[in-house]
């Protein structure tokens, strides 16, 4: 008996001294200025703010919130009242006023963007009097969500220029093993964990400051981002399967069809994807976490297989190219990761697609 009473006491003594281990590390961090929270519990603050711009769809997997906006992660986002990151105006075309719709995922929402006015397709439209510029860029969507969207929604806009600005993001369900032409496999719930639709709970460990420093001085640092990856089954692929590569082309040839009926003129753009000099093993390690399935040293070559399928598109009837992944000198300065552009790179994409986008639009009313 005495032998327990011991082993309890001990025992109680040692979580108290944690407990007030916890509570000294928690208030000298606040004396400090520093935050009182753990990185991963910080991260959920921002997350649950980013939450509330997105929402799950019926048909297009994760879509916008019309008329939210938010600050989150240092950015200022929103949505119009018809889900589009542009200015509040008329769904209606307004006569004399020329029309673009802009499509793809996060690159084309322009995540690296400070906030609206900095995306590049609101500096398109800046540099194309008598233009509107919608952007329908979606985080995490892929040509298959483009396509959807522009069947049920984008198509209704009658742009007079669709500009296409995917691949990064097939890359993705293209990698899946085994492959899905569908995009349910390897994407579906990768991309609803990554905006934070279902986060996880917090575990205690993940709550203690005392723990996060052990583990940083055990040189174990967890990246918060990694809680929302779904575990991928397989090892990761060197080189894609035929198959994806012809389902992008499926996808792509599709969405062209259906900007035929709808709208104008079709502007494919190419896509770059670079692993910055001074950043090499973080944006290694960025491609290893959005693209589970894939060997990040090949996945530039692998966007490579897909720009040459929007290259061998151009040309037909009502298709034009931007090839931005070969014609722009793009500079590590221009990204904030592998995908994402910097606001230096937005202005330089603005302003290599404007007088592009200028060729293939009606001319512009006089004023």
């Amino acid at each position: 008996m005495k032998k327990a009473r011991d082993v309890l006491v001990i025992a109680t003594l040692s979580c108290l001294l944690l407990v007030a281990a916890e509570a000294g590390l928690r208030l000298l961090r606040l004396v400090r200025g520093e935050p009182g929270a753990t990185r991963v519990e910080r991260f959920y603050v921002q997350m649950r703010q980013a939450l509330g711009l997105y929402r799950q769809h019926a048909f297009t997997n994760t879509a916008a919130k019309a008329g939210a906006a938010v600050e989150a992660f240092g950015r200022q986002v929103a949505f119009n009242s018809a889900g589009y990151r542009s200015p509040e105006r008329s769904f209606a075309r307004r006569p004399g006023v020329r029309r673009i719709l802009c499509a793809g995922g996060s690159t084309t929402f322009d995540l690296g963007a400070a906030n609206d006015p900095a995306t590049w397709p609101a500096l398109l439209e800046a540099g194309l009097p008598g233009t509107e510029v919608w952007n329908a860029g979606f985080p995490g969507w892929t040509s298959a969500e483009n396509l959807i969207s522009f069947a049920l929604r984008d198509g209704d806009l009658e742009p007079d220029l669709l500009i296409v600005y995917q691949g990064i993001n097939d890359l993705q369900p293209a990698s899946h093993q085994p492959f899905d032409r569908q995009y349910e496999g390897g994407h579906a719930a990768e991309s609803r964990l990554a905006l934070g639709l279902g986060l996880p709970p917090i575990g205690w460990s993940e709550r203690s400051l005392l723990l996060e420093k052990a583990r940083d001085l055990l040189g174990q640092p967890r990246d918060p981002w990694q809680r929302l990856k779904v575990p991928a089954g397989g090892g990761r692929l060197e080189r894609l399967p035929e198959a994806a590569v012809a389902t992008f082309e499926r996808n792509v040839r599709s969405l062209i069809a259906l900007a035929g009926w709808r709208a104008g003129r079709v502007l494919l753009v190419t896509q770059p994807l670079r692993l910055r000099r001074e950043a090499a093993a973080a944006d290694r390690d960025y491609l290893a976490g959005w693209l589970q399935g894939l060997d990040p040293e090949a996945a530039a070559g692998e966007l490579e297989r897909l720009n040459e399928v929007l290259r061998r598109l151009a040309g037909e009837d009502g298709v034009a190219l931007a090839d931005a992944a070969r014609e722009i000198d793009w500079q590590d300065a221009d990204f904030v990761d592998p995908m994402h552009t910097s606001a230096a790179g937005s202005r330089k994409l603005a302003a290599y697609l404007a007088p592009r986008a200028e060729e293939q639009l009606p001319p512009a009313a006089s004023p």
